[in-house]
């Protein structure tokens, strides 16, 4: 029985399919490249292509039926000898059309040679002949019935102009190898809808119906195969679509991917501004609905007053009433916070703790998972969890890292760190109300796939920085201004003390010299207790400096092996670098030696560090060589300092290292810091520019060169500071100097890297001998992981 119940619902699915399927016929104009036209009698064409997969789609069959010329396809069309015409913007009472397929852009053309206005212009047909006489009334306007004939009369010089479809002219064009002699003006042009026409009203809406099962991604690769210009492709904007304007709701209370400002009632935050990039790409009007909560936004989209949402996870029970964008419009790690102070722990020992989790949310249901037998406490709200922090009841607080840097950062929960951060990321989409057309989601992934990683990254940055962003922080400058005062008030405070102290005990020395051991010994206790308190502030700030720091792990993506050797003379110093990852495939290094060591130079590389970071949120803005962020660097330092106003003489040496893995390519400049590699076994030196920056007598338009190197498997960089290159000893206590430290990369460049740096420490100590350390010492070597 159960075969033949099945038997039973094949037959009804073929008869069903077969009173669906039909078969129509289609006038074409065989010379309207590319569109349509003949070749060996058969059609060819990007219109005839489209009709092919609107008839594939519906399981119709075709005839194409070559015409004579444009006029006898759509004679055809109106005395019923065929269904359809191809495709034009109905202009004529008889002509019944569908909703519009594709739209074409009219252009003016001339000969490269030819200047001022037009006096003779040519076109195909009469179709445009009213047009362009009312728009050009003191120019003749010549008729043709081909391209070939349109074209030769304007190689000819039988008209100066000519006017028809673009594409179909810069297509004639590049196929008869004339796309050389003439150009496209744009002093006048027209959009014209194309539609397929009948003769017949219930024709036209069978192809409506048709046409909604193509999907927007198969009517691209059609148009990519016969327009190679994709600023001409207009399947690939928006222009075609129905609708442009959409309603969307948001969550009002999420911090910072995006809430209500309550006093102007507008939508803000990371959300907010990665739509609007979105609309700059897509031409998509975005419209905000403002709601109470998330429940409402909700609410509104399910009765349909809006019709998008502006991020969510995707999940089942959402896509039971949205349709997702594939690209996301944004991804978050999951991270633990605890104070400061909790001990590093492993996942077996973080497990035996209390976790709070916010009630709810994607994220806390997957911390779950990867802690099952742990103590969770759930929580309202983001507040709940830091306050919960506070009062310790609970020991740590999963959250997106997004909003942890936030709070950490921007709103000054700075007891809290970031504990642990996990490697899975999670999603957040754009998703469509059901009943919209699914081609406006394709719209939208285009436009999310062309927002680059840089332009997220300052985005993130926006919303997660401690304000250093479009200006200089000042308020950041006059905190690390107030903490230098501070240490220099502390210093005199103490000596003041010392002295008085001093003169007292002198004075009891004197008077009571039975005491003296006595008294020694209290002096030494008080300058013991004075010197641990200042060694205390020098260590706190070497912890403050190792935090600017790039992690290894956060260069590891770069690099297929490497090392760092930093070493400064004393606790704290001058040296100091940098590593940024752009993009997947792009990264940037900073090497920099700051005037002095000690404490001094380490107030320089945090003004510098506050430079490097203005200048890097304008990237998105303009993209910067290294060369040009040498010289920017070096104006915006000594604009920071005010040194054309001083006598001060505070400045840096640099390198910036910029990495494209997927072309290939190292770009470096520097200020008196060199680049050395190795490629096979010769060691190259491309030499900096002999110029410091931000110094008083520094000139501050001074343009940096830059080398680009095509990068190639095994070839090893290094960078140095002068630290390792003028350490003195030695028999006479000379400097090391280049030629030794190239000597020794030609012997050790083929050891593992880890090799290398136990190899050039232990070459420096033996060539020092009883010397001190003369400066700070940085030395990175790496080989970048290529694609």
């Amino acid at each position: 029985m159960k075969h033949l119940y099945k038997r039973i619902l094949l037959c009804l699915v073929l008869i069903f399919s077969s009173l669906q399927a039909a078969s129509y016929t289609v006038s074409y104009d065989p010379d309207y490249a590319p569109f349509s036209y003949s070749q060996d009698n058969k059609p060819y064409g990007l219109f005839i292509d489209i009709w092919k997969l609107w008839a594939q789609k519906n399981g119709h069959t075709l005839t194409f039926v070559q015409a004579k010329s444009w006029d006898d396809a759509l004679d055809l069309a109106k005395n019923q000898k065929v269904d359809f015409f191809l495709g034009t913007d109905p202009y004529d009472a008889w002509m019944h059309a569908s909703k519009p397929f594709y739209k074409t852009k009219t252009a003016l053309f001339t000969r490269k040679t030819f200047s001022g206005k037009p006096k003779a212009i040519g076109i195909i047909g009469e179709d445009y002949k009213e047009d362009i006489t009312h728009r050009f009334p003191k120019a003749k306007v010549h008729s043709y019935d081909t391209y070939k004939a349109l074209i030769d009369a304007l190689m000819a010089k039988e008209v100066d102009t000519i006017y028809d479809d673009a594409i179909a002219i810069a297509y004639y064009a590049i196929q008869n190898h004339v796309n050389h002699f003439i150009k496209q003006t744009y002093t006048y042009s027209t959009v014209s809808d194309v539609c397929a026409i009948s003769a017949l009203p219930e024709h036209v809406k069978i192809f409506d119906q048709g046409f909604c099962k193509l999907s927007l991604a198969s009517l691209e690769k059609i148009e990519k195969n016969w327009i190679f210009d994709e600023t001409l492709r207009f399947y690939k904007n928006t222009c075609f679509l129905s609708k442009t304007k959409l309603i969307y709701v948001y969550d009002p209370d999420w911090k910072p991917f995006e809430y209500q400002d309550k006093a102007t009632h507008t939508h803000m935050g990371i959300i907010a501004d990665v739509l609007a990039l979105l609309s700059k790409k897509t031409g998509l009007l975005f419209t905000p609905l403002h709601t109470e909560n998330w429940q409402q936004s909700i609410a509104k989209i399910k009765s349909k007053e809006a019709e998008m949402v502006s991020a969510i996870p995707y999940s089942k029970k959402n896509a039971a009433f949205l349709n997702f964008t594939t690209h996301p419009i944004y991804q978050y790690p999951a991270v633990l916070v605890a104070q400061k102070e909790t001990p590093l722990l492993g996942d077996k020992e973080i497990a035996e703790h209390t976790i709070g989790i916010v009630k709810g949310s994607t994220l806390g249901k997957w911390i779950r998972q990867q802690y099952p037998h742990s103590q969770f406490t759930l929580l309202e709200k983001t507040e709940a969890g830091f306050d919960a922090l506070k009062h310790r009841e609970i020991d740590f607080f999963a959250i997106n890292g997004v909003t942890a840097t936030y709070y950490i950062n921007a709103l000054g929960f700075d007891q809290y760190r970031i504990y642990k951060r996990f490697n899975h990321e999670f999603s957040l989409k754009i998703a469509l109300a059901k009943h919209l057309d699914p081609a406006l989601l394709s719209v939208l992934d285009q436009g999310l796939a062309k927002i680059t990683p840089q332009e997220y990254h300052t985005i993130y940055r926006k919303w997660t920085s401690v304000k250093i962003r479009k200006e200089i922080d000042w308020q950041l400058l006059l905190m690390i201004g107030g903490f230098a005062l501070g240490i220099i008030a502390v210093f005199f405070i103490v000596n003041r003390k010392l002295k008085e102290l001093v003169a007292k005990k002198t004075a009891q020395l004197q008077e009571f010299n039975k005491n003296l051991e006595h008294t020694v010994a209290e002096r030494t206790c008080s300058l013991q207790a004075t010197n641990r308190k200042m060694q205390d502030n020098i260590n706190y700030a070497s912890f403050i400096q190792n935090a600017l720091l790039p992690s290894e792990k956060e260069m590891q993506c770069c690099f297929e092996d490497f090392f760092i050797l930093w070493q400064p003379k004393d606790t704290v110093g001058g040296d100091i670098y940098f590593f940024h990852k752009l993009s997947e495939r792009e990264s940037l290094l900073f090497v920099i030696d700051c005037t002095g060591h000690g404490v001094s130079g380490a107030f320089v590389t945090m003004l510098v560090q506050a430079v490097k970071e203005q200048m890097l949120s304008k990237l998105a803005k303009k993209h910067y060589t290294p060369a040009a962020m040498l010289g920017r660097m070096n104006r915006d330092f000594a604009t920071l300092i005010r040194q054309s106003r001083t006598a001060s003489d505070i400045g840096f040496d640099a390198a910036v290292i910029h990495i494209d893995s997927h072309q290939k390519i190292l770009t470096y400049a520097g200020a008196k810091i060199p680049l050395f590699y190795v490629d096979g076994e010769k060691v190259t030196t491309v030499h900096a520019d002999r110029h410091s920056l931000g110094y008083a007598n520094a000139n501050l338009n001074h343009t940096f060169k830059q080398t680009q190197i095509t990068l190639k498997k095994d070839m090893q960089f290094y960078i140095t500071t002068d630290g390792y290159l003028d350490q003195n000893g030695g028999t006479k206590g000379y400097p090391m100097g280049k030629r030794r430290f190239i000597q020794l990369l030609e012997k050790i460049h083929r050891l593992p890297f880890a090799k290398q740096k136990e190899t050039l420490l232990h070459h420096l100590n033996m060539y020092r001998k009883e010397e001190e350390q003369s400066d700070d010492i940085t030395v990175i070597g790496f080989e970048v992981k290529i694609d």
